[in-house]
């Protein structure tokens, strides 16, 4: 008797179909798939980002720009050709205005840190693209800011050097990547550096428009600084 009640239930269990994808959710799934292998970012994290965005995710490009390395005899300089995009390894996503880019980074950096990403906020190059907060594979803060090609070649940095006085002051400040593009970068100052004002002009002889066109004063730019504990560079 248990026995044959055994076989009803395994033939029972065997004549139960799992429901099958429609058309659209076998679309969506490929189009997930497709996302992650062009950028090496999991799914997973995909929809993690869409989800607290609120948009939808692509893959994450920038300007095509010479602006690497001008100081490396042996590079060959080659113009870019005008208006073409470089594909990266990671996505964005466009934000809704009214949500708040730090709370939302502050979300999603534990779900996606772990696994050897780095999220961050973006403009694109031009002045009139959408604000987006990306993922893009890496471990350190700097990073992204190759990728990105940011420079402050009006001041005569070009991306290498930028980066390396940027990792001066973030061993001494615990700078964490807050967001980065072509022309401007900023980091939480995790440290206090002990005296803001001295900080402050340090910054202004590194990046002068953050002053000049920003906060109009050393002083400003300290109390700025202590205030919201972030380190904001653009170089106009």
């Amino acid at each position: 008797m248990k026995r044959s009640l055994l076989i009803l239930i395994l033939f029972l269990t065997a004549c139960v179909q799992k429901p099958t994808k429609t058309k659209s959710q076998q679309h969506i799934d490929s189009t997930y798939m497709a996302l992650s292998t062009k950028t090496g970012v999991p799914i997973s994290l995909i929809k993690i980002l869409e989800s607290e965005t609120g948009g939808k995710a692509g893959h994450l490009k920038t300007n095509a720009s010479a602006i690497v390395n001008f100081n490396d005899s042996s590079l060959v300089f080659q113009e870019p050709p005008t208006g073409k995009m470089v594909l990266l390894p990671g996505v964005w996503s466009n934000i809704g205005s009214k949500k708040n880019f730090y709370a939302v980074l502050q979300r999603i950096r534990p779900k996606v840190e772990p696994s050897g990403f780095k999220v961050f906020i973006c403009n694109g190059y031009n002045g009139n693209d959408s604000d987006k907060i990306a993922i893009l594979r890496s471990d350190d803060e700097f990073t992204p800011l190759v990728y990105m090609q940011t420079n402050g070649i009006n001041m005569g940095y070009e991306n290498a050097e930028l980066i390396t006085r940027l990792k001066v002051l973030g061993e001494r400040l615990d700078l964490k990547l807050l967001g980065a593009d072509f022309d401007w970068c900023e980091f939480s100052i995790g440290k206090d550096p002990g005296d803001w004002n001295e900080l402050a002009d340090e910054i202004y002889k590194l990046c002068p428009d953050v002053v000049d066109q920003g906060t109009y004063s050393v002083e400003e730019l300290a109390k700025e600084m202590r205030k919201s504990k972030r380190l904001y560079l653009w170089f106009d």
